[in-house]
């Protein structure tokens, strides 16, 4: 299987003002999507996997709906909760693609 390479990012400075502030006054970092990573804890299946995968899948098609509870949280790992994490920032990384998010959620798709 090709490796999907993670998303780079720049600085937070290229955040809209109001989200950039946000993550500063709250401590919040931007992370790089690490898609190898995340492919393969779907690939891995269990609730993880499957958490993982809707919500990948929510956030890239925006009227997707996501079935799980925000406090299911509390089942993932910490892997599992970072990687939440990162996927619930990509857009606001400098040098997303969507033909990059495309792809991947095709590969998720086939995993599912």
């Amino acid at each position: 299987m090709k490796k999907i390479p993670a998303i780079k990012i720049g600085k937070p400075s290229i955040l809209p003002t109001s989200f950039q502030q946000v993550a500063i006054d709250r401590g919040v970092p931007i992370l790089t999507l690490e898609a190898d990573l995340l492919l393969k804890r779907i690939q891995d299946g269990g609730f993880s996997g499957d958490f993982l995968a809707a919500a990948f899948l929510s956030m890239y098609r925006m009227r997707a709906e996501f079935v799980y509870s925000l406090g299911e949280l509390i089942k993932l790992d910490a892997e599992g909760f970072r990687l939440f994490h990162e996927i619930l920032h990509v857009r606001f990384c400098k040098g997303w693609n969507d033909d990059f998010l495309y792809e991947l959620e095709q590969k998720i798709m086939a995993v599912k």
